[in-house]
C-alpha cells in the first residue's frame, strides 16, 4: 500500500507539485485551498523529470546521495561556502514525487562545467544514464567545451572521484564511497579517465635509520608552528610552493587559491599544527618543502580523540628533490602523529607519482582505495 492523498482534482494536484519542495514527508498533502486530497501514490502515473534546485539549503538534503558519507550539521559553513563561491546548482532527477538522483554543478570559467556528489537511489542503471545525458545536455544548452568530475565540493571533506572496485568502503574523511557501476556506464556514455588517484592506507610504522644515512640534511631545517594565527602568516608563501612545484593535473579542486582560506578554517577546527610541516633551505631562508595533514573526525578513540588522519598536500622543491626532503616531511609528521596517539593514515597520491608509493609502502601503508575523475569534450 502507498501513503494516501485524498483526491479532489489531479491537475491541480500535479500544479502544485511541481512548485514544492522535493519530497514528501506527510501522508497528506494541504492544497492552497485548504482542501486535501487522497489518493494512492503508487497509482500515480509514472513520470521522470530533471529539476534544477538553485536553494543551497535544499541542495544541502541532497548531498549524501552521491557520497554516501555525513552531512554534518558542523560541516554546513564549509559547504555553504564553496556552493555560494561557485554560485553551485543541483540537477535533481524527480520519479513522479520522489527523489531519484542527483548531481552538483558548479564552473568558475566558461569552459568547464565541473560535477559532483553524482549519484541515483538504488544505483538504478538506467537513471543513472538518464542524468548522465542530463548533465550533457546542460553543458551543451551553456556552450561549455568540456565536462569534469566527479569533485565534491569542499573537497577537503568530501574529495573526488568515483571509487573503484575492490576499493575499501570504511568512511574516512575525502574518500567518497560509491557502487563502481558508475565507472562502468560513465565509460559507455564516452567519459574518458582524466585523473587516477590511489589510497594508500594503514597502521604506519617506524622507519629505520639507515633511510637516512645517505642524506646530508645540514643546509635544511625543520619548521613549525605553535599556534594557527602564525600558519595564517605564511599563506602566500604555502600557496606559491604549490603552484610552482605541483603539475597542472595534480591539482583538481577548481579556483582552489581562493578556497584557502575556508579549507584552512576546516583544518583549524579538527586538527593541530603539528600536522603542518615546513621544511626551510638556511641557504635562502625560504620554504622549499611541505606537508600538510588533518584528521579524519569520522573515527574516533574510546577518549573521543581523533585516531587517523589524511596527508592532503605534499610538494617539495623542483630544485631540492632527491636529497632525502620527503622523507625527513613524512618522518616528522608521522612521529608528531605517534605523540598525539594517531595511528593510522591515508594519503592522496596520483597513480603516475610511483615514488611517493613507494615511500608509503615503506611507512608501512597498502594501496586500499582508488578513485577516478572523468573527463567529457563537447
Amino acid at each position: 500500500m502507498g501513503f494516501l492523498i485524498r483526491l479532489i482534482n489531479l491537475k491541480k494536484f500535479f500544479n502544485i507539485l511541481k512548485n514544492e519542495k522535493l519530497t514528501m514527508t506527510k501522508s497528506k498533502k494541504l492544497l492552497g485551498s485548504g482542501e486535501e486530497i487522497e489518493m494512492e501514490v503508487e497509482n500515480l502515473p509514472f513520470t521522470q523529470n530533471v529539476k534544477i534546485v538553485k536553494d543551497h539549503k535544499e541542495i544541502l538534503k541532497l548531498l549524501n546521495i552521491g557520497t554516501n558519507m555525513f552531512i554534518w550539521p558542523e560541516f554546513e559553513k564549509f559547504i555553504l561556502h564553496d556552493l555560494n563561491h561557485f554560485q553551485a546548482k543541483s540537477l535533481v532527477l524527480i520519479e513522479t514525487i520522489k527523489v531519484g538522483g542527483h548531481i552538483l554543478i558548479y564552473h568558475y570559467d566558461e569552459n568547464t562545467l565541473y560535477f559532483g556528489f553524482f549519484g541515483v537511489i538504488d544505483d538504478n542503471k538506467q537513471n543513472i544514464e538518464f542524468l548522465i545525458d542530463n548533465l550533457i545536455e546542460y553543458a551543451k544548452e551553456h556552450n561549455f567545451k568540456s565536462i569534469q568530475g566527479p569533485i565534491n565540493i569542499p573537497t577537503i571533506i568530501y574529495g573526488w572521484g568515483f571509487m573503484e572496485e575492490g576499493s575499501s568502503e570504511s568512511l574516512f574523511v575525502h574518500k567518497p564511497v560509491n557502487s563502481p557501476i558508475y565507472n562502468q556506464i560513465f565509460k559507455k556514455k564516452g567519459f574518458s579517465v582524466n585523473f587516477k588517484e590511489f589510497s594508500y592506507e594503514g597502521y604506519f610504522q617506524q622507519l629505520p635509520s639507515q633511510v637516512f644515512e645517505k642524506y646530508d640534511f645540514s643546509d635544511y631545517e625543520i619548521e613549525h608552528f605553535d599556534n594557527w594565527d602564525e600558519v595564517a602568516n605564511i599563506k602566500k608563501e604555502f600557496l606559491i610552493l604549490n603552484a610552482r612545484n605541483l603539475p597542472p593535473e595534480s591539482v583538481i579542486t577548481p579556483d582552489s587559491g581562493a578556497l584557502f582560506d575556508n579549507y584552512f578554517d576546516f583544518i583549524k577546527q579538527y586538527g593541530d599544527p603539528f600536522m603542518l610541516v615546513f621544511v626551510k633551505y638556511k641557504k635562502t631562508n625560504k620554504f622549499v618543502g611541505c606537508i600538510l595533514g588533518t584528521p579524519n573526525p569520522f573515527s574516533k578513540d574510546k577518549n573521543n580523540f581523533f585516531n587517523s588522519f589524511v596527508i592532503l598536500a605534499f610538494v617539495v622543491d623542483k630544485k631540492h628533490r632527491k636529497k632525502g626532503i620527503g622523507w625527513l616531511l613524512s618522518m616528522d609528521i608521522f612521529e608528531n602523529a605517534w605523540k598525539h596517539n594517531i595511528r593510522y593514515c591515508a594519503t592522496t597520491i596520483g597513480s603516475n607519482v610511483v615514488r611517493t608509493q613507494e615511500m608509503s609502502e615503506n611507512f608501512g601503508l597498502s594501496l586500499k582505495r582508488t578513485h577516478v575523475i572523468f573527463s567529457y569534450s563537447l
